[in-house]
């Protein structure tokens, strides 16, 4: 496995034209795409986000979103059944790449228009029908996939790609247990925007007097969230900060909520800037979401980790446990828990684990790593 090196600066090579695709299977896969454009634009090159699935019938795209959506939310046991069955090598795999290929002709058929220099893919599915185009020789750039989580799922595992890019630990061996050469994966780390690197981390003395708890509610059921604010009351120590989303409905309930529990939360809709509400927070509350985590160790912060969906979710949530940036709460006993953890010192140490474990310059190292793929990156070196 390759070490992450750092970016070339723009005066080193030439512009590139860069295509990076997502699929909107819930929203890490974009926002990962949209650090990695950042990270490429900010370096003379022209990036383009593409989602992968406006390029396949409609039936395909809005049925794949929804499938994950609805099960991971409504049934998440039974999305993780079927995330765990799909997790290893099966007879049907060669039916469902070539399903994969026929649905996503156009998507190379588009990617073989742009003409680009690089191709990155932040979700598998792309992979499945680029790497066969990449393999038969009607597609010259290099492809990369991005893994987005703590963990790598089979369904990564393509011929045809060029370099995978990761988190550090689990996610390499998992590519490597499914077949993916160690020399094609670097641990990069997983893309999040520059904004979250300029976020400074905490001492130790910040945690000895009252702390700012960041609640992030996404995924979460009203009856789960509810229960978490009011577990806030009757401790001081303690000020809380709902993100809820957009949705104006799930605001006025969590107000509800914390106006029963007698809690003064600030209670914020849809979060435009998520770095500057982490720079004012001490520990954030949520979903162990592969995005969510890496900004939160990015900026120091540790996590109070609960909803956990089976699947890649509960692989994230034991990778930040292990390493000690990340602790399982209870919702109904979320306010005691993390007011023992502050007293007893844990939460200082889980805030310099997190900062040793952050990637904040991941999204520069995917491109500096996809960019030496290039031919002219290639005769430089």
């Amino acid at each position: 496995m390759q070490t992450a090196q750092g970016a070339q600066s723009p005066e080193d090579i030439m512009s590139k034209r860069i295509i990076i695709l997502h699929v909107p299977a819930g929203g890490g896969h974009r926002a990962a795409a949209e650090a990695i454009q950042q990270a490429a634009q900010a370096a003379g090159h022209h990036a383009e986000v593409v989602d992968a699935l406006s390029f396949t019938p409609s039936w395909f795209a809005t049925g794949y979103v929804q499938m994950h959506l609805k099960s991971s939310g409504y049934v998440p046991q039974l999305y993780g059944y079927g995330y765990r069955l799909a997790n290893r090598k099966h007879p049907v795999d060669g039916v469902r790449r070539q399903l994969d290929r026929q649905l996503g002709r156009r998507l190379a058929q588009f990617v073989q228009r742009r003409n680009a220099d690089l191709v990155i893919a932040t979700h598998f599915f792309p992979l499945s029908v680029l790497g066969a185009e990449r393999l038969a020789g009607r597609m010259h750039a290099p492809l990369v996939g991005v893994v987005t989580d703590y963990t790598a799922h089979a369904l990564w595992s393509e011929a045809g790609v060029d370099l995978y890019c990761c988190a550090r630990g689990g996610a390499a061996l998992d590519l490597s247990h499914h077949g993916v050469p160690d020399t094609i994966i670097q641990e990069t780390g997983i893309p999040i925007k520059l904004e979250f690197s300029a976020v400074p981390p905490l001492a130790a003395a910040a945690y000895r007097g009252p702390i700012n708890v960041l609640l992030t509610s996404g995924g979460f059921g009203i009856g789960p969230l509810a229960a978490a604010i009011q577990s806030f009351a009757g401790l001081p120590q303690l000020k809380v900060t709902v993100v809820c989303g957009a949705s104006q409905r799930r605001r006025a309930r969590v107000e509800a909520a914390a106006a029963k529990a007698g809690i003064a939360a600030r209670v914020i809709g849809y979060e435009h800037d998520m770095p500057a509400r982490l720079a004012e927070a001490h520990v954030v509350v949520g979903k162990p979401g592969g995005l969510t985590s890496s900004e939160t160790l990015a900026c120091g912060r540790p996590m109070a980790i609960m909803g956990t969906c089976p699947g890649q979710e509960e692989h994230n949530e034991q990778w930040l446990c292990v390493n000690h940036a990340g602790v399982r709460i209870d919702p109904r006993d979320a306010g005691p828990r993390i007011e023992q953890l502050r007293k007893s010192g844990r939460l200082a140490r889980m805030a310099r684990a997190a900062q040793r474990l952050g990637r904040p310059r991941a999204a520069i190292n995917v491109v500096a790593a996809g960019l030496r793929l290039t031919p002219a990156q290639q005769q430089a070196a």
